[in-house]
């Protein structure tokens, strides 16, 4: 996914073109342990990239003539408690996993990033990028349950998440949501930029607390594309190794066969050694 540019100039727009491609993201930092004052949940949701929700430990502000379109609807308070939900899940799931932070010092914090595309009325894309604390990243591509390492440290970690039924059944759910929303949200009457086909960048939001820099989310699917073009590759190299030392264990004993048919049966001995030495000879050119 790269980053999309859009048009300045605006239209009004009551409903959406199925030529276009959409998307909804929320950009979500969840903390284990907060000072007084410091909210342990906040984020920031955008729709084509204009931002519409700030979140701020169950108080949710609308921003932009978007936020006070969405702000009058029952999506709206859906939306506000899915964010609230996700909130308790991650801090408890966090805390679970604590042990298995080796590279965290302090109490880790969860940036989680939920992205969902629709093309021609048709949902294309679901993810979840996970950041712990900057060190352990991993991406889930919820319209396979298919888990990706962004960082190698985080395959324990992912392991443990990939294998746990509730969070799995839970992701689900909330993706669900996502794509429903994203498709009822294209209803409602704004003006609103022209989309284009390609996807969007997630909007960031200020925190009282800053992560390390994170990985762009414009980059997942190239970076999952590399990653398999990355594989393919290896085993292409190993299919011709195999075949190689296949080659070279038909044709050794076979040529030196021939060879020690040509040797004279008037030297015996000489033949062996002439023979011996071609063999050897035959396998160093050929290694």
């Amino acid at each position: 996914m790269s980053p999309v540019a859009f048009c300045s100039h605006f239209v009004p727009h009551l409903h959406v073109s199925l030529t276009d491609t959409h998307s909804l993201s929320c950009n979500v930092m969840v903390k284990t342990h907060t000072t007084p004052g410091e909210p342990c949940c906040e984020g920031r949701c955008s729709l084509d990239r204009e931002s519409f929700l700030q979140y701020d430990d169950n108080k949710a502000t609308p921003l932009g003539d978007r936020g006070k379109v969405v702000h009058v609807t029952q999506m709206w308070t859906d939306i506000v408690q899915e964010l609230e939900i996700l909130g308790h899940e991650f801090r408890k799931k966090l805390a679970e996993t604590k042990q298995r932070m080796t590279k965290i010092h302090g109490h880790p914090t969860l940036q989680t990033i939920i992205l969902s595309q629709l093309e021609q009325g048709q949902i294309i894309g679901t993810f979840l990028q996970f950041n712990i604390s900057g060190k352990y990243c991993m991406l889930l591509n919820t319209m396979n349950m298919s888990w990706t390492l962004i960082s190698l440290e985080a395959g324990d970690i992912m392991n443990e998440w990939k294998n746990d039924e509730e969070l799995n059944k839970y992701l689900k759910s909330l993706m669900k949501n996502f794509c429903h929303w994203l498709k009822e949200l294209l209803k409602l009457p704004w003006e609103r930029p022209r989309s284009t086909s390609r996807a969007p960048d997630i909007t960031q939001f200020q925190s009282t607390t800053q992560l390390p820099p994170t990985m762009d989310t414009t980059q997942i699917l190239p970076n999952i594309n590399t990653t398999q073009r990355t594989l393919y590759i290896m085993s292409q190299h190993e299919k011709v190794i195999i075949y190689m030392a296949a080659v070279i264990a038909i044709s050794v004993p076979l040529i030196g066969g021939i060879l020690m048919k040509l040797v004279p049966k008037t030297c015996p001995q000489e033949g062996k050694e002439q023979a011996g030495v071609s063999l050897w000879f035959l396998v160093e050119l050929v290694c």
